[in-house]
């Protein structure tokens, strides 16, 4: 368990980093208030970074989409999305184009990944040991209920 804390504690330490160097990355476009501007800028993107026959406006396009993902008025926050798309960008772009600040929020990414795999195993373990603990304490009502009735009998037979 203190493992698990640790983890989310350095994990929480990168999610603040993280959302200090998204300050440094920005949209070139207005950027969106609501759920259906979210999407729509979404989708246009999704568009860009498909079929634009430019490869430097499909990387910039999957960027955006990274750094949508994550943006914090965004009503669904998808940070394996956000990975998904830094790596697409990742793809498209020579190592020597690629800043530090896009190198930061990768790591961060990906930590972020590793935290929510572990969150979902603990998650599955807490989940079947409740099961277990329930299996147990019905064996031990049994276990207590026979007691009573084997107390019962010798109490008759005296």
């Amino acid at each position: 368990m203190g493992l698990l804390f640790h983890r989310l504690q350095w994990g929480c330490i990168f999610l603040l980093l993280f959302l200090m160097v998204g300050c440094s990355l920005k949209l070139a476009q207005k950027k969106p208030e609501g759920e259906q501007e979210f999407f729509q800028e979404t989708c246009r993107l999704e568009k860009l970074a498909r079929d634009h026959p430019e490869t430097s406006v499909r990387a910039q396009s999957h960027l955006k989409l990274a750094i949508l993902s994550v943006n914090y008025r965004n009503p669904q926050l998808n940070y394996t999305r956000a990975l998904q798309e830094m790596e697409s960008y990742l793809s498209l772009v020579p190592t020597k184009k690629q800043t530090d600040d896009f190198n930061n929020w990768l790591a961060v990414l990906k930590e972020i990944e590793k935290l929510q795999t572990g969150l979902e195993k603990a998650q599955k373990a807490t989940r079947s040991l409740r099961e277990e603990v329930a299996g147990l304490k019905e064996t031990i009502d049994r276990l207590k209920s026979l007691d009573r009735q084997m107390e019962e009998k010798r109490r008759l037979t005296k």
